[in-house]
């Protein structure tokens, strides 16, 4: 079979350009990395010279590691691995990048540097495509030399991204830098918080550090925690839902998503965001109508960690998808619907008590006031004059 052939098989996962960077820095945490540098370029010729480039300090790979585990297929789906792995399939490397491009370089260390391309037209070859030679490639192959360990990703051929216009190309391009920005300081917020990896992104000169969000605001006070619910299932393993009812006013979460839309669901794999918002098809078993997003529950998030059992009948192929197997729904429904009739009476509970009372929307109060005056069927001409400066202030 033709090497072209055989490696399109690896295409069409359904993998974005920040799942596909996850999946290379999933393998980064995997193999003990401190550090995270992920490198974005774009060119002026057509995007021929464009790459996009991943390093990091971990504990690189020797030749073995390399050619046996990293650039091949692996022979069984399901690979038992160690604690702390985030790899699901072993799969990642190659289908997250050749999603976006038509060549991978390798460039890793442990003892000694190997260098090794895979692409579409020779397969695997020694041969380094023209982008090494680029100004910021070279400044990070320098530092690299004198790291003890660690690895480099480096896409070229960015053939998915060329097919688009040619106006369009390059503001799409970081434009998908800009999301898997956000994308980052949220599924990896919880080994950032902890201190366990730095990621940074960069861009020309600049180079950033990322932030952490935390979606459920564990720092801030006005955060409520619900009490945890433990969840065993008949087929292996159990998981723990953690509900936390995040503050009234948590400004711009600058995410794309309306609050709405970041209610619900969290479910992380070795405390590696996989799949989040909503209710994941979960809704109330007489009427078959799964729970929508709604501003009654808009400041309900609960924290689930799958079980390591069987989690291949939760995750999906590109590890950016969660459904929940007909197994587990009926205990996930039970639980959540306790869960959330405890939040709905602590919401009720804080409206009544003037103490725990958040700050109101100043004009919401105004319009209130206004609405109670107007229900008066006697008016004077105080209440007239106070009508007309609320109105005024609206």
């Amino acid at each position: 079979m033709k090497i072209s052939l055989l490696l399109e098989k690896f295409r069409n996962h359904g993998y974005t350009l920040p799942q596909s960077l996850a999946e290379l820095a999933d393998n980064s945490i995997t193999f003990n990395a401190k550090n995270i540098w992920i490198y974005m370029y774009w060119s002026d010729d057509l995007g021929k010279n464009s790459f996009v480039m991943v390093v990091d300090d971990g504990d690189g790979m020797n030749e073995n590691e390399l050619l046996n585990k990293a650039l091949t297929i692996p022979k069984e789906d399901h690979i038992d691995r160690g604690e702390g792995d985030l790899s699901r399939f072993g799969l990642g490397l190659k289908t997250g990048s050749f999603e976006h491009c038509r060549s991978i370089t390798v460039i890793t260390k442990k003892g000694k540097i190997i260098k090794k391309t895979l692409n579409f037209k020779e397969g695997l070859t020694d041969e380094m495509p023209s982008c090494i030679n680029h100004k910021f490639v070279k400044k990070y192959l320098d530092n690299f030399e004198k790291q003890n360990s660690g690895t480099i990703i480096l896409w070229s051929d960015l053939d998915r991204i060329s097919r688009i216009q040619a106006i369009d190309r390059a503001a799409n391009f970081y434009s998908d830098y800009e999301r898997s920005r956000k994308h980052f300081k949220l599924i990896y917020h919880k080994f950032i918080l902890d201190k366990k990896i730095n990621i940074y992104f960069g861009g020309n000169e600049d180079v950033n550090k990322t932030k952490i969000f935390d979606p459920f605001y564990k720092e801030n006070k006005n955060t409520i925690k619900l009490q945890d619910v433990e969840i065993s299932f008949f087929k292996g393993g159990s998981t723990i839902l953690k509900p936390w009812i995040i503050p009234q006013d948590t400004g711009n979460e600058n995410l794309n998503f309306t609050k709405n839309e970041l209610q619900g669901l969290y479910f992380f794999r070795r405390k590696r965001l996989i799949d989040y918002g909503g209710w994941f098809e979960i809704g109330d078993r007489h009427t078959d109508r799964f729970w929508s997003p709604t501003d009654r529950f808009n400041r309900l998030r609960i924290e689930v960690e799958l079980p390591l059992e069987n989690d291949d009948l939760w995750i999906s192929y590109s590890k950016n998808k969660v459904t929940i197997p007909k197994f587990a729904i009926s205990k996930f429904r039970k639980h959540l619907k306790k869960i959330r009739k405890d939040y709905l009476e602590k919401i009720s509970s804080m409206s009544d008590d003037p103490a725990s009372k958040e700050p109101v929307n100043e004009t919401l109060k105004k319009k209130k006031e206004l609405t109670k005056m107007i229900g008066n069927k006697m008016l004077n001409d105080e209440d007239l004059s106070k009508i007309e400066a609320l109105i005024k202030k609206l």
